[in-house]
């Protein structure tokens, strides 16, 4: 394969077909749901006989009244319709009607009238209502396929930008598109055609004022299509440049972490308000635009009106039609400037919607997708699929034309645990990844379980091949979403109340639990698990035979603590009495012994509160605390080197970063702590109760302010909640819900002070666990877990066991083991690939090695240098390099 080859998945150099879309949007309109467009037609076509008759009446009664003074009462329902003589005469309607009153007659048509303008106005509902319905259908299903373009988006795509254009394009840039698919072609025709049969009864009226009317409506026709000219092309350019700006906004954040390295803030920000600039002068073009196109419309609507009046008025008074011919064509010509005005502002829409229609076109065209149908598994139900390998002259470039293999052939039966092994650059992590589709373009054939890689549906491909690489995927949700995002392929039913379909095919949740924290600790990551289900706050209504069972294990757990306490010689926590000052807590929870439920500020937040501050100052520890406040931030500007540099050091809480600001100002003027501001003495009162003597060591909590501590306490024992926040009270025989699955079990706090406490006590709470039979319990909690924005909690070692986890609890017939585990200690990934290999015996699994791990655990090692095999050991597996 040449080097600057770039090869189809679908074998070959032949790039991919463009999914061609009509260019009009009018077009994409009508092939999307032409029957409802139809129907849409036929009830502006219902509407229009009633539209006529109603200009029609008006003459009717006119003359009726006129007639009726004169002595003679025209009948009732007398009606007839001719077409004008130029047209050759001929009547089209003729009602003989019948005798009544004056009144009657009056009453008759005004009636009639009413009559007529409800039934239009329960057709131009229908209408609309059609109108919105159909404009959703056809914006769902356009935003349907920009998600499809998502979803088939190649690996050698921009991803993560490629991803938020199409996604802004998905919520915001077709919604124009909505209301217009609506209107499509039932306005124009709806316009149309009350114009025209406005129109028509000015001709049946008189021929002169009927050519009037085509005169102006000609005039109309000629500077509409000057305006729609200049809209579309000055709309592109904001459009365009509009885009232009958001793809450089989002460069910018791509590169956020560059530019405060390098300091290059300056240029950033240069380019964009050059950008800016651009789009602000396209706006404001496109403004002068629409202002001109206002002046112009509204002179095309008054002035012709006048003229037309003119001419009307002076054809009565010539004897040429009668009053009531007048007032019909009057009132005919006053209904054409509404229907031509949304001719207009159709046309405005079409532009607008031919526009974001052009954008969404060119994502939907993008040859950066997988094919259609790539992803449906129809006709593969049911088809032997294991995990054989055969690579057949395997070349692949990458999109600087480096040549990452050349002619690469091997082959791996099923059910072999195979190593790839040489340098990064010398082509095993690019077998891996065209294995595991992290790369669609390349040379040669692929063919997994006997089938052809580029020919497998990415739904089979997905049930039966696993690949954990390099750069671990963490949602920001639960670590059961985590991991169950391997196993929702096909929505199954709802469970009640739910929002989201469960994965099919899982029904059991409490089995799913345990497969998933199977593969959990199958990866290494057990440890993560207890640990993350002690760490979670658990709702004793919610469960309350597990609250109920950890306040009962409380007793073993800390029994155990106490023994290795005695053994060690050393204390490893400190539990909580109501009599006895607890060192480890801080200074606000060593007061109140309690904490806030349902309030992340902490119980620290409590001492400033309004509610309780009256009981601070009665029982005389307001201004102790504030003065002890005020010592712990002097201590802070004193190790910093100086109040302006309490942000560049690690304040260990005392501070958050919201209070720097004010911290330092008050730093700047406070003497002795004596007429503060009240938003001063809160921070300070927020800063005592974060003190921690063990933690901060200033020196500041002594035998003295422990006991005041205790004494204050035992005042405020009777307090059930502070400004309607509820206390969740420390109670050796009860859960307290404000506090963690560990500090419940240990009743009491980890002495931070001793080096490998915390891990000799979770140890201990863990054998505890196991023995009271209740571990497997503590772990589903850790199921909820939230892992944050990109899994920031997890250390790197850990997002790549959670991948490799999330490989696992798929049990593909093919797992592939790239870079998942480059973050570990080499000892640490040869003791999990061995877990690994031995649970998954008489499957194929393919690992990439990057350090001395055991060789013998594999039935071969293939050793690849410079895109090609340079060596391999053992004998169940072929491979050449050419």
């Amino acid at each position: 394969m040449s080097g600057t080859d770039r090869a189809s998945p679908n074998g070959g150099t032949t790039p991919a077909t463009r999914e061609a879309l009509p260019r009009d949007v009018l077009t994409y309109l009508w092939r999307a749901e032409p029957l409802s467009h139809i129907k849409l037609f036929a009830l502006v076509l219902l509407l229009l006989p009633f539209n006529y008759a109603s200009l029609e009446l008006p003459r009717l009664i006119v003359n009726g009244v006129t007639d009726s003074i004169g002595g003679t009462v025209p009948k009732l329902f007398d009606f007839d319709l001719s077409w004008p003589d130029f047209l050759g005469g001929g009547v089209i309607i003729d009602l003989s009607g019948f005798e009544v009153s004056a009144f009657g007659l009056l009453a008759g048509l005004a009636a009639l009238l009413f009559a007529l303008q409800l039934i239009q106005q329960h057709i131009s509902r229908l209408i609309e209502m059609a109108k919105a319905r159909l404009g959703e259908r056809i914006i769902v299903g356009l935003r349907r396929q920009l998600f499809d373009v998502i979803q088939r988006l190649r690996p050698e795509a921009p991803m993560k930008s490629k991803a938020m254009e199409v996604g802004n394009m998905l919520r915001f840039e077709v919604g124009p598109i909505s209301p217009f698919a609506g209107m499509a072609f039932a306005q124009p025709l709806k316009s149309a055609g009350l114009i025209g049969s406005a129109t028509l009864l000015i001709f049946t009226q008189n021929a002169t004022l009927g050519g009037c009317a085509i005169g102006i409506l000609a005039l109309n026709y000629v500077l509409l299509g000057i305006q729609r000219r200049d809209n579309a092309h000055k709309l592109q350019i904001y459009q365009r440049e509009a885009v232009a700006l958001g793809k450089r906004v989002m460069a910018g954040i791509d590169r956020l972490p560059l530019v405060h390295g390098f300091a290059t803030s300056p240029w950033e920000r240069a380019a964009v308000d050059g950008r800016l600039a651009v789009v602000s002068e396209a706006s404001l073009d496109l403004k002068r635009q629409n202002f001109t196109d206002r002046v112009l419309n509204l002179l095309m609507s008054d002035v012709p009106t006048l003229v037309f009046y003119f001419v009307g008025g002076w054809l009565a008074l010539a004897g040429a039609i009668n009053i009531g011919q007048l007032v019909a064509v009057v009132a005919a010509y006053g209904q054409i400037p509404e229907p031509l005005k949304e001719l207009i502002e159709w046309d405005e829409k079409r532009v607008i919607a031919q526009v974001r229609y052009d954008f969404a076109r060119y994502y939907l065209e993008t040859q950066e997708v997988w094919p259609k149908g790539s992803q449906d598994d129809t006709g593969w139900e049911g088809v032997p699929f294991d995990g054989a390998l055969k690579i057949a002259d395997l070349g692949v470039v990458d999109p600087a034309g480096s040549l990452l293999l050349d002619g690469v052939s091997l082959e791996v039966p099923a059910g072999t645990a195979v190593a790839l092994k040489g340098p990064d650059a010398g082509g095993k992590h690019a077998v891996a990844r065209v294995c595991g589709r992290a790369i669609s373009l390349y040379s040669g054939s692929v063919r997994i379980g006997g089938h052809d890689l580029s020919n497998v549906p990415e739904s089979v491909i997905g049930r039966h091949v696993a690949y954990a690489g390099g750069d671990p995927i963490v949602l920001n949700a639960s670590l059961r979403e985590n991991m169950l995002c391997a196993l929702e392929r096909h929505p199954g039913r709802p469970a009640p109340g739910a929002t989201e379909p469960e994965p099919s095919g899982l029904d059991d949740a409490a089995q799913l639990d345990r497969t998933i924290l199977a593969a959990l600790g199958l990866a290494g990551l057990g440890d993560l698990v207890v640990r993350l289900g002690l760490e979670r706050r658990l709702d004793p209504e919610a469960s309350p035979a597990l609250a109920d069972r950890i306040v009962t294990a409380r007793a073993a757990v800390t029994d155990a603590i106490a023994r290795r306490q005695q053994e060690a010689g050393r204390v490893l926590i400190e539990p909580f009495r109501f009599a006895a000052f607890n060192r480890f807590m801080t200074l606000a929870e060593n007061i109140l012994f309690a904490a806030p439920l349902n309030d992340t500020r902490g119980a620290a937040s409590l001492l400033s509160d309004p509610g309780l501050m009256p009981e601070l100052e009665r029982l005389g520890v307001a201004d102790d605390l504030t003065a002890l406040g005020l010592r712990a931030l002097r201590t802070l500007a004193e190790l910093a080197g100086g109040q302006d540099a309490i942000a560049d050091i690690d304040t260990k809480g005392l501070l958050r970063a919201e209070e720097m600001t004010a911290a330092r100002t008050l730093l700047a003027h406070a003497g002795t702590g004596v007429g503060l501001a009240p938003d001063e003495r809160a921070l300070l009162l927020r800063v005592a109760g974060r003190y921690c003597e063990p933690r901060h060591r200033f020196g500041l909590i002594d035998e003295d302010w422990q006991q005041r501590a205790l004494a204050t306490r035992a005042q405020l024992a009777h307090l059930k909640e502070v400004s309607g926040t509820p206390l969740a009270r420390y109670q050796p025989d009860s859960y307290c819900r404000a506090l963690t699955v560990r500090d419940n079990l240990l009743f009491g706090r980890i002495a931070a002070d001793r080096a490998g406490a915390a891990a000799t006590v979770d140890d201990l709470v863990r054998e505890c666990l196991k023995q009271d039979g209740f571990i497997a319990q503590v772990e589903r909690l850790s199921l909820d877990v939230a892992l944050g924005e990109g899994g920031l909690p997890l250390s790197a070692a850990e997002r790549g066991k959670l991948t490799l986890a999330r490989c696992l609890v798929a049990e593909p017939d093919l797992l592939i083991i790239d870079d998942a585990l480059a973050p570990l200690a080499p000892s640490e990934q040869s003791r999990l690939i061995e877990t690994v290999l031995a649970h998954r015996e008489g499957r194929t699994t393919l690992v990439v090695l990057d350090s001395a791990e055991p060789l013998d655990l594999f039935a071969q090692v293939i050793v690849l240098a410079h895109g090609q095999v340079e060596r391999i050991e053992g004998a169940e597996l072929s491979a050449t390099g050419t």
